[in-house]
């Protein structure tokens, strides 16, 4: 296994105590959305570390393609979930959006899984609009922690980022279908 992949999985293992910080917050426990920040920070700067070190090493690997775009999911899934129960944050994003977000990775996991069960051989391919969403939902959620208002301009382009890579990688998985 490679440094990168590796790296992958730390970022994994490191949502379940995210979200736990994070769902632990209340006004009263100030220290739980610190933590909750410094640890989806940490959780960030993985991703794009694993990435650059992937290219850099010469270490691409078929496992860390497929792993860091579902570790991705993951974070960012569960963050999103996580601000569901934490209503006493100042600027979280509409329930709509945060469905959208959650929706859009749930269709294409669900394109993922019916590709591979139809035994339609497909490589993992980010693209500019995933790569953006990525860093955009990333952003949100770190502006959302820090309490800052820039949150909420932040939110209706990432639903918009969210909205057109899906309709860029849900175009793409039918394209493979035929």
């Amino acid at each position: 296994m490679s440094i990168p992949n590796y790296l992958t999985l730390f970022r994994i293992l490191l949502t379940p105590v995210f979200f736990i910080s994070l769902v632990s917050y209340t006004p009263e426990k100030e220290g739980f959305r610190l933590i909750a920040l410094a640890i989806f920070v940490v959780a960030a700067l993985t991703d794009a570390l694993d990435g650059l070190l992937a290219r850099f090493l010469k270490q691409r690997t078929a496992l860390g393609q497929m792993l860091d775009p579902l570790a991705d999911k993951i974070l960012l899934v569960s963050a999103f979930i996580g601000l569901l129960f934490v209503p006493t944050l100042p600027f979280r994003p509409p329930l709509w959006i945060t469905i959208t977000i959650i929706f859009r990775d749930m269709i294409l996991l669900f394109g993922f899984l019916t590709l591979n069960f139809a035994a339609v051989k497909i490589e993992v391919q980010p693209n500019l609009w995933g790569k953006l969403t990525t860093v955009s939902q990333m952003l949100l959620l770190c502006f959302i922690l820090l309490e800052w208002p820039v949150a909420i301009p932040l939110a209706f382009l990432t639903v918009t980022f969210t909205i057109v890579s899906g309709i860029i990688y849900i175009t793409r998985g039918l394209k493979f279908l035929q």
